[in-house]
């Protein structure tokens, strides 16, 4: 058995920093993922209103989504240090004001302006990290490893902060969630800001450079990026509205559970492997793998059936995203990695949201097993434009 120290996680963390700029990341990425659910328990214990909760985090989550490009664009210009300091400071200043707006009941407008102003300004950590890891390892079998570690950390996040917030809402104050967030994106920001170890960008891309959107096949990843991000969330949401349907929606949480462990333990198992096929081969197996693993929630004729769908659907997640990264850090030249991956990250967050909206409306007019085959629809379009994209990229 391969002892942990010759393994590739091991090899990722030897070089001087890592380990640093890691937790870094971690902490930012978790502010960031801590503010939408406590964007929704601050406003609505404040104001009572849950609609207006709704849409000032969709406010911080489009905001995000539309203004990372452009900052990571600056990023792979002009270096991260003065980029992300200033982000920094403005993104703790607007999340203060968006504090101060609520807790003087500002007019709606101001909250929902301050709530975009802070998504705006929190840079895109996550491609950031994967930024650093492609430049340290372009080329060499450990970038895998190092892009399977960073899913599994997003995963963790995913499932540990609405914990978090739960528990300070409910032990401390509904604000304590938006406090611990802005200390933590605010600390991590700082931090990475001051990282000066190898990995990150020496020399931007030259003025007249076309953005990453526009290289071949970068489309069409894009695509299915989106339709990756809605089919998961629709079969999220729907899990939770087929539970409550059958009087049994306690056992949504440990169906979800075993969703995200394993596709946490798929991603340490990808990573640790050395693989021969190129990346885009891989996604051209693993898309029609992630498709069959929603089929298996719409041929679930029983709620006990939904504990074999999610250990199937989360054994091909991790890899499917991986093995989409990969691309990602092939095509993407590499005075502009950040701006590319940044790409990738608005558009699970753009997937995210129009998959809460689709899975909302089947699971009201249709039902859950509705939702679950809007799902696998989502998973065709992905098979279709993740092949299309794997040919571009082949040619």
């Amino acid at each position: 058995m391969r002892s942990f120290k010759t393994s590739p996680y091991a090899q990722l963390f030897s070089a001087p920093g890592t380990v640093a700029f890691e937790v870094a990341g971690f902490a930012a990425r978790m502010g960031h993922l801590m503010t939408v659910l406590s964007v929704v328990f601050f406003v609505s214990a404040v104001t009572g209103s849950y609609g207006l909760a709704g849409t000032a985090a969709a406010a911080y989550a489009l905001a995000y989504s539309l203004a990372g490009p452009l900052f990571s664009r600056l990023i792979d210009r002009h270096g991260p240090g003065r980029v992300l300091a200033a982000l920094a400071f403005a993104n703790t200043a607007s999340r203060a004001g968006f504090l101060a707006v609520v807790w003087l009941a500002g007019p709606a407008w101001s909250l929902l302006a301050m709530s975009a102003l802070s998504g705006a300004t929190m840079p895109a950590v996550g491609a950031l990290v994967r930024a650093r890891w492609s430049r340290l390892l372009r080329g060499s079998a450990l970038l895998e490893a190092a892009l399977s570690l960073e899913s599994v950390l997003d995963g963790t996040i995913l499932v540990t902060a609405p914990v978090v917030i739960s528990v300070l809402a409910a032990y401390l104050n509904p604000a304590a969630g938006m406090i611990c967030a802005m200390l933590l994106a605010a600390g991590g920001s700082a931090a990475l800001a001051a990282h000066r170890q190898a990995g990150w960008p020496a020399r931007g891309p030259a003025r007249g450079a076309r953005p990453a959107l526009f290289l071949p096949g970068f489309p069409l990843l894009i695509l299915t990026f989106i339709a990756i991000g809605a089919g998961q969330t629709i079969i999220d949401i729907a899990t939770v509205a087929c539970c409550g349907d059958h009087g049994a929606k306690t056992l949504s949480g440990p169906i979800l559970g075993v969703l995200a462990l394993c596709s946490a333990a798929a991603g340490l198992w990808y990573g640790a492997r050395k693989w021969r096929s190129a990346p885009e081969r891989r996604l051209a197996i693993t898309l029609p793998l992630f498709a069959a693993g929603t089929l298996a929630f719409v041929a679930a004729w029983s709620i006990w059936l939904l504990f074999p769908a999610a250990f199937l659907l989360g054994l091909t997640i991790a890899p499917t995203m991986i093995a989409a990264y990969s691309i990602v850090s092939r095509i993407v030249p590499e005075r502009q990695l950040t701006e590319g991956l940044t790409w990738v990250t608005s558009s699970l967050g753009i997937g995210i949201s129009a998959g809460s909206a689709v899975s909302g409306t089947a699971v009201d007019v249709w039902g859950a097993r509705a939702a679950f085959t809007a799902a696998s629809c989502c998973a065709a379009v992905a098979i279709v434009a993740g092949i299309s994209a794997s040919r571009h990229v082949r040619r």
